[in-house]
């Protein structure tokens, strides 16, 4: 019973969220915004290339406005941040700078690409959305399933580990200097390095936004390429904003799951939880992607 608690507290909140949200008319808010915002975005880009000293503001006001409400749709990794807030000990404030910095790369990831495709490879702009939509967003799905499953496999060692039968001793629990006890939570579940957290932000900033791309091209045919790029980096703020509230929420709900777990039920509720914001993880990034082929 108390190796099924973590599980049924974990389900029972995400299904509360389910049931308490109307997806759908989030969706369609959010797209409604991003249109009226790209459209303030090229009539900033309008009023710029005419010589209006107060187009440049404007602009990326427009652009950090479509950043956070584009990131209300899918992708943007916010399913990513949120299962590692949830399923593993990082801190907030780490997970924080994550979120950011993710945000911050998938922005300079898309001037790379679409000024450095225009400059080196004298590239299109539709196979410039073709290279996004269909090669590096598939990849950027699989990625982020992947991760995923790693943490599945994490949890599932870890609960494997702590009801494996422990050696017998012939000197003092608190004497013992052969071997650990099992895996404390932290070195069960923690983001253990620089690496792990580089893999994070590679698997989100891997797929550039699609309204970044359609920014930078028409910043490019009108030769206004530095207020493009600033307007996308100001994009990526957008986006870092609405995946930083994700990743704080997710420490939040962590906590509040870990101490109805409470004492002992801690070294059960943190590979459940693991083994589930995994599993969500790794569903939600194959979904996305059969939608998106």
């Amino acid at each position: 019973m108390r190796l099924i608690l973590p599980f049924i507290l974990v389900a029972a909140a995400i299904l509360a969220v389910s049931l308490s949200v109307d997806f759908d008319s989030v969706a369609r808010w959010a797209a409604e915004q991003q249109r009226s915002f790209q459209n303030h975005m090229a009539t900033a880009i309008r009023a710029l290339r005419s010589g209006d000293a107060g187009a440049v503001a404007a602009l990326l006001a427009a652009a950090g406005a479509y950043g956070f409400v584009h990131a209300v749709g899918p992708g943007h990794g916010k399913y990513l941040i949120g299962g590692v807030g949830l399923g593993t000990s990082v801190s907030a404030t780490r997970l924080l700078g994550i979120a950011l910095v993710s945000s911050l790369m998938q922005a300079l990831w898309a001037i790379a690409l679409v000024y450095g495709g225009f400059l080196l490879l004298e590239v299109s702009a539709r196979q410039m959305t073709t290279l996004a939509e269909d090669i590096l967003a598939p990849a950027s799905y699989l990625a982020i399933a992947a991760v995923g499953l790693i943490l599945v496999w994490r949890g599932g060692r870890a609960l494997i580990r702590r009801n494996a039968p422990e050696p017998s001793h012939h000197h003092a629990e608190h004497d013992c200097g052969c071997h650990s006890h099992g895996p404390s939570p932290d070195q069960v579940a923690r983001l253990a390095s620089w690496r792990e957290a580089a893999v994070l932000v590679a698997s989100i900033a891997i797929r550039p936004c699609t309204g970044a791309i359609f920014l930078l091209v028409i910043a490019w045919q009108m030769d206004i390429r530095l207020a493009g790029a600033a307007a996308v980096v100001v994009m990526g703020m957008g986006t870092a904003a609405l995946t930083s509230i994700v990743a704080v929420s997710s420490t939040a709900a962590r906590g509040l799951t870990f101490a109805s777990a409470g004492g002992r039920g801690m070294s059960l509720a943190v590979p459940a939880l693991q083994i589930a914001a995994g599993a969500a993880i790794a569903w939600i990034s194959m979904v996305t992607l059969s939608l998106s082929l």
